[in-house]
């Protein structure tokens, strides 16, 4: 199988470039032979040539397209761009880094070293694979053994690959959330040993992990499986130095009669779970809008709904008759403004499917309860269209935050309470029924602007002009109103001054 992915690999035209090299010293090397043998689909295309100069590479390199000028350069690798082609290639010399100091930048790299010295320095054993264009396949820390054991495994001495690089240990955790892998005994103890490394101090008020990195590699095995990661970021230490706002969350009791599952983190770890529930039979909720259990802004507000309990924490002696969290969610949701600013969570690019969108995401936190702890039959039309039709459709987001979270409350029947939100279902059915009625698939427009409510009224701008403008609305998804018309006449008719 291999070999044939070596050779199908050469005949696509991105992939010119390689006959300019000696196929038996030219080695594709690290997750690319891993995703080949997972049959898992790769991008990851990264060469190491044994037998050329810097320049010599360089120069051939340059007949296919174009060297990109980076620091990288310095130490033997060569971004490449080929022509008509937006992919990047990293075209390196085998080498070995000596880091000098705690930044990644205090290292010093040896050139022109061994292929077997190249691969030592790799993370772990299922990355310090390389195969040479002729199919040749080069194993010298048991990466293929580490694969079908499905093990995560550092090269060589765990203490000191994460020593040279923090980073790696947010690596190892995410790849055995994606890959669904275990974690090799010693690695792991050397993960738990040098976790602070990653928030330590490098230069100036650098941390030794950039902040985005710590964000990338947590979100990427957060996606992958949501509850995984955060057990093993907590097992590790390392979630009270990424998000010591969720570790709070442990030991904080909730009132027995609502929450027989536990404390906060034990309820947001089954919400967690329950989510991915709907995700595997979305069926689990009939919904008049599309909900989207897989959406990486449904799965963040459930680790952060309650991020504002411990905060606002209040026993029964406190409340006179059971522990109450009086406004968590709006503490909640600025505790997740000041979690923003220490950790980039938006570090993704729009429009790729690990983009946070920080609005999106605090106002999902500040409205949870809405589906959970409101009765339908008190909510207006006009703030249950804002809600729930919104474009970027955080109302099918915020159904499936509120089905996990009913789902993990759990009161001592052992049966979740639906019963509020069974009837926002349905009152979300009987507004979208109104709305596809008029318009199909397209927004229904107001019959009056605030401009023209104002010329009827004889009023000035102000927040009178929004009232009435959603009274309308109200009257008009109700179906009460039904042309511009009657509109104006209800306004004339009412005395709305």
């Amino acid at each position: 199988m291999l070999k044939e992915k070596i050779k199908e690999i050469q005949t696509k035209k991105e992939m010119a470039f390689l006959k300019s090299f000696d196929k038996s010293q030219t080695f594709l090397v690290g997750g690319a032979i891993r995703d080949f043998i997972l049959q898992k689909p790769t991008k990851d295309f990264d060469f190491v040539v044994i037998d050329k100069t810097g320049e010599e590479i360089e120069k051939k390199l340059q007949q296919y397209g174009k060297v990109e000028e980076v620091e990288s350069r310095a130490f033997g690798v060569f971004k490449f761009i080929p022509k008509n082609s937006n992919l990047i290639f990293d075209i390196a010399l085998p080498r070995i880094d000596h880091w000098t100091g705690l930044g990644y930048k205090d290292l010093k790299t040896q050139i022109g070293v061994s292929l077997k010295e190249d691969l030592s320095r790799r993370d772990f054993t299922i990355n310090a694979l390389a195969i040479n264009l002729n199919g040749e396949l080069v194993d010298e820390f048991g990466g293929i053994q580490d694969l079908n054991q499905k093990l995560i495994r550092a090269v060589g001495d765990p203490n000191e690959r994460f020593r040279e690089d923090p980073s790696r240990i947010l690596r190892g955790l995410r790849l055995a959330c994606v890959l669904d892998f275990k974690i090799e005994k010693k690695t792991l103890a050397a993960m738990i040993n040098l976790a602070e490394e990653i928030t330590k101090p490098a230069h100036g008020n650098d941390t030794r992990v950039a902040p985005e990195v710590m964000a990338g590699e947590f979100l990427k095995g957060f996606s992958a499986n949501s509850t995984r990661i955060i057990k093993l970021l907590d097992k590790t230490g390392i979630l009270k130095l990424l998000l010591p706002e969720i570790e709070k969350m442990k030991g904080v009791k909730q009132p027995e009669i609502f929450h027989a599952e536990g404390d906060v983190f034990n309820h947001t770890l089954i919400a967690l779970e329950k989510l991915k529930n709907l995700e595997t039979n979305p069926k689990l909720v009939k919904s008049a809008i599309p909900i989207d259990p897989k959406s990486i802004h449904a799965k963040l507000a459930i680790l952060f709904h309650d991020l504002g309990k411990p905060k606002t924490f209040r026993s029964a002696k406190e409340t006179g008759d059971r522990i109450r969290f009086t406004g968590h969610d709006i503490a909640g949701a600025k505790m997740l403004e000041i979690i923003f600013k220490r950790l980039p969570l938006s570090v993704f690019e729009k429009d790729t499917p690990l983009h946070v969108d920080k609005e999106k995401l605090i106002w999902l936190v500040k409205h949870h309860m809405v589906c959970v702890a409101v009765d339908p039959e008190t909510i207006r039309l006009s703030t249950m269209e804002k809600y729930f039709f919104n474009p970027d459709n955080r109302g099918g987001e915020l159904l499936a935050l509120s089905f996990a979270d009913i789902s993990a409350t759990i009161p001592k029947s052992g049966n979740p309470d639906f019963s509020l939100f069974n009837g926002l279902l349905k009152k979300i059915k009987s507004v979208a029924e109104v709305i596809n009625k008029k318009q199909g698939e397209e927004a229904l427009p107001h019959f009056l602007d605030g401009t023209e409510i104002m010329k009827i009224l004889n009023l000035k701008p102000g927040p009178k002009i929004g009232k009435i403008k959603n009274e309308l609305r109200d009257l008009q998804l109700a179906g009460k109103l039904k042309s511009e018309d009657e509109a104006i006449k209800y306004l004339e008719n009412n005395n709305l001054k």
